[in-house]
């Protein structure tokens, strides 16, 4: 998990967006807060920069005039 998390942040994503819990079948109400908290955060943090940067380089390649 560290080494993912390293990895995150050496490619300018933040490495709070990975996170991993472990719950049993049986703490159904545990998983909802995990998850609904882990969301939260990851609303905080805005947009995947990834996500913008490989959109801006689709657009780039479609505005190109074919050859």
């Amino acid at each position: 998990m560290e080494f993912t998390k390293e990895v995150l942040k050496a490619t300018g994503i933040s490495p709070e967006r990975i996170q991993m819990f472990h719950c049993s079948a049986a703490e159904g109400q545990r998983f909802q807060e995990e998850v609904t908290r882990v969301s939260e955060i990851i609303e905080n943090l805005g947009k995947n920069p990834l996500k913008d940067s490989l959109r801006s380089e689709v657009n780039k390649k479609e505005k190109k005039p074919n050859e």
